[in-house]
């Protein structure tokens, strides 16, 4: 069957809109418990702070409870960066405790070893086809930690280094914070490292077929991509040791990265001008960030992306990150002031934000050599992670990955200032602290966020507080386009096989490669900012007829791959219902509705009607087309083990919203 034919079919009779998000069918709400365990206290202090905003805005009552299928789909991608397989969901479906959610987060953190069960309690086991074509059996277990680390180091390195540049770099980057996430090292202690990294990074080809192996210097890889332009020796003036006496780079991109990513403010505004808006932040303060930079030393001009056919064998320059006491020796900063007149400023660090709401001044300066020998990155590095930020930048970060918007009013997650009202300032002072507390521990924190009850919320609002003025208050949860990683992972746990052979692995991530330079580089943006994926044209044609999509549906996979949708026949035999029924938890994590069921055997059957266009217009093209009558199709039907016309239910399943949207 043809596969616009088959979505034409669907929509005409509301399939592909009973698919899209908002619309599957509610589970009863279950009565709220609090989760036991360490976490208890911070839970039902953060539901308690979200109940004090419902009431601050007159929320009577929030959305209902989401059904068990949407939370665990909802957690998998949020934690783990995909969706659960059919396994997993049963596995899930199958628990019946009262305390499932909180295991299953727990789980998904911190189990290295699990094996799913089906519902008679059988663990899972997974088929595939060895290296010479034969087929094997083995216990399906999987490595939750591991898809953790690697999870959060793809965001971190995205935040980092944005998604532009060589691929080397941000594959080293990633490396280390894989490393990093993988040993649960606490957020403070990456921080620390990521702003006093030296070291070389760039150079050569992975140094395994897996990829880059691990290297402490890749964490140097942040400044390196940051650094700004060098500073060239101002021949006009006659100031010819201005290298010398400013600094070897401007570092100017790092300033602002850095008070943003870690502190949530956004300080590139002041480096021209005093902030138009955030009258707390002058430009001074900008600068005295900056001066803490000025003895960095960057080797070399790392390389761009490369280009062409070889793209991906190019080899990135070697780059070695140093730092030199010799340069900018009396540690004055000079910039440009907006009426023109020149001003410096020793390295001075932000003031804390409650001193700078109250128009008080740092404390925080060096006018010396920083005790214990340590380098002025060093100091910046510790006084940043105790600034009184810090903990709420993180705290707002994570729960604005978890809901789609932080806790200000407005819905950046890093923009901290008295132009964006904090909503729930008890609730953010209560987690920053907390935060801290507990030792800049980042699982904690996530723990706490997704048993909350404001987690577990539907999608759907109800009726009297769908208005978007009530979005920052989380009486529903906000609907999250998923980036363009999430969105290649979740499409290939519904359609490869669940063990890959080397070969397979490498074709993958070629596969990844090429996804993301259709989807991201068309549509991302120099701030490394999250891809919203909004459904354009131009995006839904790629998603939906990319080469990528076909071969991982299509037969043409070879016999190291097989095809999901001949699997799914070998195990339900020609039952269409049953073979809905798994599509549907393979995609879309649920089972399909009775009108969704009739509705693909109306199709299947050749009875269900086509739309081919509008009405044909009036005679000689004058006067109004007449209403209705358009042409009209019929769908060709298939016969109930038609491996096509499940091949394209997949496929149409894959492209509906509910799909591509976290919900």
């Amino acid at each position: 069957m043809n596969r616009l034919t088959l979505a034409r079919a669907a929509a005409a009779g509301g399939l592909l809109a009973a698919l899209a998000v908002g619309t599957a069918a509610q589970q009863p709400a279950a009565k709220s418990e609090v989760p036991t365990g360490p976490a208890a206290l911070q839970v039902v202090k953060i539901n308690e702070y979200i109940q004090k905003g419902y009431e601050s805005a007159g929320i009577k009552r929030p959305a209902d409870k989401a059904t068990d299928h949407e939370f665990c789909r909802r957690v998998f991608i949020d934690l783990i960066g995909r969706i659960p397989s059919i396994e997993e969901v049963v596995d899930f479906e199958r628990d019946k405790s009262s305390d499932k959610r909180v295991k299953l987060v727990r789980r998904l953190m911190h189990d290295s070893d699990y094996q799913p069960k089906n519902l008679n309690g059988v663990p899972a086991f997974s088929e595939y086809l060895d290296g010479n074509g034969k087929k094997q059996k083995e216990a399906l277990k999987f490595n939750y930690k591991q898809e953790y680390a690697d999870h959060w180091a793809e965001i971190w390195t995205v935040w980092l280094m944005s998604r532009s540049g060589h691929q080397t770099y941000r594959d080293q980057m990633r490396v280390w914070l894989e490393e990093k996430f993988a040993k649960d090292t606490n957020h403070k202690e990456i921080v620390t490292r990521l702003l006093t990294a030296t070291g070389q990074v760039g150079g050569g080809l992975p140094t395994t077929e897996k990829g880059w192996t691990f290297k402490e210097s890749y964490a140097a890889n942040f400044l390196v991509h940051h650094l700004g332009d060098p500073v060239k020796d101002d021949k006009d003036s006659g100031d010819v040791n201005e290298k010398i006496e400013d600094g070897a780079f401007d570092a100017v991109p790092i300033t602002s990265r850095s008070t943003k990513l870690f502190l949530g403010l956004q300080t590139q505004c002041v480096q021209c001008h005093d902030h138009p808006f955030n009258k707390e932040w002058v430009q001074k303060d900008y600068w005295g960030v900056n001066a803490f930079f000025r003895q960095t030393v960057r080797s070399a001009t790392p390389s761009g992306p490369p280009v062409g056919n070889n793209a991906k064998m190019a080899n990135a320059t070697s780059v070695t990150l140093t730092d030199d006491p010799s340069l900018n020796p009396k540690m004055i900063v000079k910039y440009d002031k907006r009426n023109g007149a020149r001003d410096g400023t020793f390295p001075v660090m932000l003031k804390d934000y409650d001193a700078a709401l109250n128009g008080l001044k740092s404390t925080k300066m060096l006018a010396g050599t920083p005790e214990g020998g340590k380098t002025r990155r060093a100091q910046l590095a510790e006084w940043m992670t105790t600034h009184d930020n810090f903990g709420k930048a993180y705290a707002n970060r994570m729960w604005a990955h978890f809901f789609g918007r932080g806790l200000n009013k407005e819905p950046s997650a890093d923009d901290f200032g008295s132009n964006n009202e904090i909503v729930h300032p008890e609730l953010l002072q209560y987690l920053g602290d907390e935060f801290v507390k507990y030792g800049h521990n980042q699982k904690a924190l996530m723990e706490w966020i997704c048993t909350s009850d404001a987690y577990s919320l539907s999608h759907v609002a109800k009726k009297e507080y769908s208005d978007m003025k009530y979005e920052p208050y989380f009486a529903r949860m906000p609907l999250k386009a998923m980036s363009p990683e999430v969105l290649f992972e979740s499409l290939m746990t519904a359609t490869s096989p669940r063990k890959l052979t080397p070969a397979a692995k490498n074709a993958r991530m070629d596969a990844r490669d090429a996804w993301m330079r259709k989807l991201v580089r068309q549509f991302g943006d120099d701030e490394g900012n999250e891809l919203s994926f909004n459904g354009t044209i131009v995006q839904a044609l790629l998603m939906m007829n990319g080469a990528e999509l076909n071969n991982e549906i299509g037969t043409g996979r070879g016999a190291a791959q097989q095809n999901i949708v001949r699997d799914l026949l070998g195990k339900n035999g020609a039952a269409p219902v049953r073979m809905y029924d798994d599509l549907f938890l393979l995609t879309l994590s649920r089972h399909p509705t009775p009108a969704e069921v009739a509705r693909l055997e109306e199709v299947r059957a050749g009875k269900a009607a086509v739309s081919l266009g509008p009405p044909t217009a009036a005679p000689k093209g004058k006067g109004p087309a007449p209403k209705g009558g358009g042409p009209v199709a019929y769908a060709s039907g298939a016969a109930p083990g038609d491996e096509n016309f499940y091949r394209d239910v997949l496929w149409a399943l894959l492209n509906t919203n509910e799909f591509m949207i976290n919900h």
